[in-house]
């Protein structure tokens, strides 16, 4: 079967063909790939990977592709819930198998570090024309999501930062699943970033978002459309941003730029959260002391998070049909760019205005 490849640090990928995968294990699921998402995780992996165990054992390439749906072919004898012609979203993470969190079914938790992910480190991932996948790691979506379940893993990202931001707030007498939220800030406008607008609009919760796009480019309407503020970054003093934006009760970071992490922190209220939702990356910063004073004497907290648990890929799915019956054709138009396995050589090139890369593999 054809699949894309890479070599961790070589900075390309490649068409391959690979054996054909099949039905081994009683719980085994053989699926045919309808869509695949292509992110920065990708070009990450490409071009430096993720450390010694980035290959899967016994290859000396990497299946790309982390983002994806497909259709059930054929089962095991021990699948239960899943037969064929179901659309299907795998999850990403694999435990180590040895720790309490892994062993609790929160491998996004893990002690160890010896987790492995598709298509990251140690195993295929997706971006391929089948995949065989355990029952337990499938997450079954309508068929009409078909066209936007490969943004269901980027929706993961944004459903367990607001579940760490209730979770950071669990403690006062307010209510609501964020308990108390009613204003908040995201920052970026990549998929995470717009998906994490769109899940705060969805709670109806007061939402800004901050990124460097301009006021007129596809980002900043499809914020504008599902209700929410868009600011350019251009347009705010990042020394005192609190005296542009404001207060906010939640801030989900979702650039992975430090330059842009640290001065969030000067605009959270009283009892904020700061989420982290994006790897570090950018120049060294100097802080200024009385930015940390001010962190205890607000009570505030600042948390990461990365990757998700099952009870994230279950809400993704729900919040997206939701977002879709409320927005309209803003969770589509997120999808900016699709691609064939023809076009592997120019995929994974950042373009302007892209926002979601697609490769489309079957109907």
């Amino acid at each position: 079967m054809r699949a894309v490849v890479t070599r961790p640090g070589e900075g390309r990928a490649w068409l391959a063909e690979l054996d054909e995968p099949v039905v081994q294990a009683p719980d085994d699921v053989l699926v045919d790939m309808v869509r695949v998402g292509v992110c920065g995780t990708d070009r990450h992996v490409m071009a430096r990977g993720f450390g010694p165990r980035q290959l899967p054992a016994g290859s000396d390439v990497l299946v790309l592709g982390h983002e994806a749906v497909g259709r059930v072919n054929s089962v095991g004898r021990d699948v239960r819930h899943l037969r064929p012609g179901d659309l299907v979203v795998p999850t990403v993470r694999r435990g180590c198998g040895s720790c309490p969190t892994c062993t609790a079914d929160q491998a996004d938790l893990c002690f160890t570090g010896a987790y492995r992910e598709r298509g990251i480190v140690g195993l295929h991932g997706f971006l391929s024309e089948r995949i065989v996948e355990r029952e337990a790691d499938l997450v079954a979506v309508p068929s009409e999501l078909a066209a936007v379940a490969p943004l269901v893993e980027s929706l993961t990202t944004p459903e367990k930062a607001l579940r760490r931001i209730g979770n950071a707030r669990a403690h006062l007498p307010l209510d609501g699943e964020l308990h108390g939220v009613r204003r908040a800030l995201v920052t970026g406008s990549g998929p995470i970033a717009l998906l994490a607008v769109m899940a705060l609009r969805l709670r109806d919760v007061e939402t800004v978002d901050l990124a460097r796009q301009p006021i007129d480019g596809p980002a900043a309407r499809i914020v504008q459309d599902v209700g929410a503020t868009y600011v350019p970054l251009a347009e705010v003093e990042m020394d005192r941003p609190q005296e542009q934006l404001g207060e906010f009760d939640a801030v989900v970071e979702a650039t992975g730029a430090i330059e842009m992490a640290v001065p969030m922190i000067a605009v959270l209220a009283r009892n904020g959260v700061l989420d982290l939702a994006g790897g570090g990356s950018g120049p060294t910063v100097s802080v200024d002391p009385r930015l940390f004073g001010s962190m205890v004497g607000r009570n505030l907290t600042i948390v990461g998070s990365v990757n998700a648990n099952a009870d994230d890929w279950r809400a993704a799915v729900r919040d997206l049909i939701a977002m879709r019956t409320r927005f309209g054709d803003a969770v589509d138009r997120l999808i900016t760019h699709t691609f064939t396995f023809d076009d592997v050589d120019v995929a994974f090139e950042r373009v302007p205005g892209q926002i979601k890369a697609v490769f489309d593999i079957s109907p």
